[in-house]
Formats: structure tokens, C-alpha cells, sequence
């Protein structure tokens, strides 16, 4: 990398800064100097570089401040993976020498659009970033077509050089705090028996400290011992992701940023009818006829005003075993696991949440993002979803989920004014992207029903 760390005011801001995002793992960078915004980006990256993996996406368009930083004459960048398919790991180049700092030039075409702004592709990206614990700073610049939802796809924006702009409502505003404010009154000036008594509790609090040091080095080297012991066999269980990001890891930058959007841990072990349903999936996914073949009536086309519409993108992996999503998140209300075609080929798409208003919607995604359990997250449109049954009481709906769990189904229930709950699975933007799934069920022996989603989530 070339230019010497904190040379010029904007690195030294990007050093500022670095340490506030410690804890995210995506996070669109902007100003009105957009090589300004360059810097900083190298800079934090720099920062967070020193313990884990970092990736930074040029939409400025061929920035100069990133440009400088690669070497070969390969032209492909983002423009190209995003426009023609080129894939991710071929445009990602490391620019340290470490490796654990990677560039994604802007590429033959003009960024400044809306296919690129704009493209539901941040939103995977933003998910596999934080499921293996890494970063992905995209320098923007503001007022470009699709800017606003990118920023919400990525759920995080750091304005620089003090810049001012629109902010998209629900984006999280990564900023260093105010400077404290001075005290008015005077402070009385310290005695000769104070400023004892300080050096001797700052004596004390050292040396306890050092204790605490000591210990705790006596512990970690007795893990060590342990661990060490037994690495050969520990580290062929540990996740791809996480074994990927130890020394001796894989230098290859699709660990970090393919397009298979990070590995999240299994809910547990599949029973012999999970399994066939999931190669049932896989089967339809591949047929052609099936894209074009007219989708399911909805049942209650009278529902759609008071459709649970909003729901919260979670995570998307191009295998299902990879988007099972662990314990934690099954616990949270209306979980969907949604099997989505994107051009030829199929993503397993995880959503939480049913919600008839976009501010509830926003409301439960700051507070996930609060207790960290999504670290970027967004709200996407899904009105319909597909009826398992539709007069299950209230007492019997926890039995009816895990008897759909055995046979491979992602349940959830919502609660009806009748007294009763619907049981669905799915959540779709369209009619037309439910037919993956309901031929699925349907040649595992379950009619599904095209509905709206009404009610109110368990």
C-alpha cells in the first residue's frame, strides 16, 4: 500500500474514526470531497485491517486515491460483477501486504447509476460481511441515483469532512461523539495531601492491575497448552468462514466476499424427510417450465390493505443448509425461509417480522440492530406467503410447527381476530416467486395456498 499512515489530515481522520466501527460490519462512507472520503476509508481500513478481514468498494467511479493501489492491468471491478456477472473474488484484490485488506475497483463501467447504487446485492453482501465478521466500506458519493437504498440495504453511513446531505430514514449514523462540554465552575486547585493520596490509589490501581495481567496470562497460556494439544483435531470442525480468518487460512478473497453470503450455523441435524425435500428444492429450482409457468391464485385477495407487508431481510446463502439460521434467530416471531430465483440461479432468502406499517417494520429493525442481531439489516416488501392450515387454535400451534419442522418446513404462525391462528411458510414480493415453494410442498404430499399475509405474529 502505497503513502505513509496518517500523512495527510483525511488519514489521520480515517485513524479517528477507525475504532467506531469496531462493532459493524458494513457501512456506506460519503462526503462532498470524494477523494477526501477515499482517504478516510483507507485509513479505517488500515485500523480494522490489524484484526480482521476488510473490504473496500469504489463507487466514486476509477478514484484516483484508490486506483494508485493496484497493481496488474485487469479492468473488471464492481460495474462488471454487478452488470455481467463477473464474480466477486475475481474482482477483489488485496492492497497490503498482509492480505487482509482487499480493493473492488469501480470497473469498465460508470458506477454512478442506479443498477449499481441500487442493486438488492448490497443487502447479501451486507449480510455475509457480518456473518463472518468482517468489514465492507463502500465510499459513495451522495445525490447519485439509488443512493438512499443503498445506504439502506447496508444499514449504516458515515458522513465525512463534514458534509451534509439527506439522510434515508432507519440508517444507522456512524459519527464521533461531541466533545464534552467545559466546566463553568472553577475548579479549587489540589492540596499537597491530595495529590498523595492520588498517587497512592493510582500506585494501588496499578499494581492491581498487574496482578489481574498476570493471572489472566496464566490461564490463557494453559488454554494454549490445551488447544495446542489438540488443534489437528479442532480445526477441521471449526465453520469455513471462521477457520478462514486464522493464520494458515485461506488467502483466497472468496472466504470473505463471495457471493455465497457467509455460513450461518445449522438449527441442528436434518431428519431423512428434511432431506428429501431439500433435493426436491434443488430439482424444481433447475426447471425452466416451472419460471414460466403462471402462479397460484391469492386465496383472499380482499386482505391486501391490511397485508402484513414488511418484514426484516436477515440473510441470504445460496444453499439452504447455509441460510438455516441458528437458535436465536428461530426464537424471533414470523421466521421465513424463502427459496428466491435471481436470474439462473436460487437464493435462500431469511427473513423475521410481519408488520403492516414500514415505521413498525423500522421500529423492530433498530432494536435487532441494538441487541446485535442483525448487523446491517434491512426492510424489504413481502406480502404473500404460502397457507399450510388455517384453524389451528392458539394451544396447538407450537405442536403443528415442530411437526412441519420434522418434515423440513419453516413454519410460522400468525395469530387471526377469530381466535385462531393461520400456519404459513414463505414470505414473497410477488405471487410469482412463491411457485419455487409451493411446488415443493406440493410434491411432498402438502396444497399450498397462495395468501396474503394477515394478522398478527406469535
Amino acid at each position: 500500500m502505497t503513502g505513509i499512515p496518517g500523512s495527510n489530515p483525511w488519514e489521520q481522520q480515517g485513524q479517528t474514526l477507525g475504532p467506531l466501527l469496531d462493532d459493524v460490519y458494513a457501512t456506506v462512507i460519503a462526503g462532498s470531497d470524494s477523494e477526501a472520503a477515499a482517504s478516510i476509508a483507507l485509513a479505517i481500513a488500515r485500523v480494522q485491517g490489524a484484526r480482521r478481514r476488510v473490504a473496500i468498494a469504489d463507487l466514486i467511479g476509477e478514484s484516483p486515491t484508490l486506483e494508485s493501489l493496484l497493481t496488474g492491468d485487469d479492468p473488471h471491478g464492481v460495474s462488471d460483477s454487478f452488470l455481467y456477472g463477473v464474480s466477486l473474488n475475481k474482482i477483489a484484490r488485496p492492497i497490503d501486504e498482509s492480505g487482509s485488506i482487499f480493493l473492488m475497483p469501480s470497473g469498465t463501467e460508470s458506477v454512478a447509476n442506479e443498477s449499481v447504487y441500487a442493486n438488492d446485492r448490497w443487502r447479501r453482501l451486507a449480510a455475509g460481511f457480518h456473518q463472518v465478521g468482517a468489514l465492507l466500506l463502500i465510499v459513495a458519493v451522495p445525490g447519485t441515483p439509488g443512493f438512499a437504498e443503498l445506504c439502506a440495504y447496508i444499514g449504516a453511513l458515515m458522513p465525512v469532512d463534514g458534509a451534509t446531505f439527506p439522510i434515508p430514514p432507519g440508517v444507522r449514523v456512524i459519527a464521533p461523539p461531541p466533545p464534552p462540554t467545559p466546566e463553568t465552575t472553577d475548579t479549587p486547585a489540589p492540596t499537597r495531601a491530595s495529590m498523595a493520596r492520588a498517587r497512592a490509589i493510582a500506585a494501588e490501581n496499578d499494581a492491581s492491575r498487574r496482578r489481574k495481567r498476570i493471572a489472566t496470562l496464566i490461564v490463557l497460556a494453559a488454554v494454549a497448552v490445551v488447544v495446542g494439544s489438540q488443534w489437528n483435531r479442532i480445526k477441521p470442525l471449526l465453520p469455513a468462514p471462521v477457520a478462514a480468518l486464522l493464520p494458515g487460512g485461506s488467502p483466497d478473497s472468496a472466504r470473505l466476499i463471495g457471493d455465497s453470503t457467509g455460513v450461518i450455523t445449522p438449527a441442528g441435524p436434518r431428519t431423512a424427510a428434511d432431506s428429501a425435500f431439500l433435493a426436491d428444492s434443488a430439482r424444481l429450482a433447475s426447471d425452466s417450465a416451472l419460471a414460466a409457468r403462471e402462479p397460484l391464485a391469492v386465496l383472499n385477495p380482499a386482505d391486501s390493505l391490511r397485508a402484513l407487508r414488511y418484514a426484516i431481510y436477515f440473510a441470504t446463502a445460496n444453499t439452504r443448509e447455509a441460510a438455516m439460521p441458528g437458535a436465536r434467530i428461530l426464537a424471533l416471531p414470523a421466521v421465513a425461509m424463502s427459496p428466491v430465483p435471481e436470474g439462473a440461479e436460487l437464493w435462500y432468502r431469511v427473513t423475521v417480522g410481519a408488520t403492516n406499517t414500514r415505521r413498525a417494520a423500522n421500529a423492530m429493525l433498530a432494536d435487532l440492530r441494538a441487541r446485535k442481531v442483525v448487523g446491517a439489516g434491512s426492510v424489504l416488501t413481502v406480502p404473500y406467503a404460502l397457507q399450510l392450515a388455517d384453524t389451528v387454535p392458539f394451544a396447538a400451534v407450537p405442536a403443528r410447527l415442530a411437526e412441519y419442522n420434522t418434515r423440513g418446513i419453516v413454519a410460522y404462525a400468525l395469530r387471526q381476530s377469530n381466535g385462531l391462528a393461520r400456519i404459513v411458510t414463505g414470505a414473497f414480493e410477488s405471487p410469482k416467486q412463491a411457485n419455487i415453494l409451493a411446488d415443493s410442498l406440493q410434491r411432498n404430499g402438502i396444497t399450498p395456498v397462495l395468501v396474503y399475509r394477515t394478522g398478527r405474529a406469535f
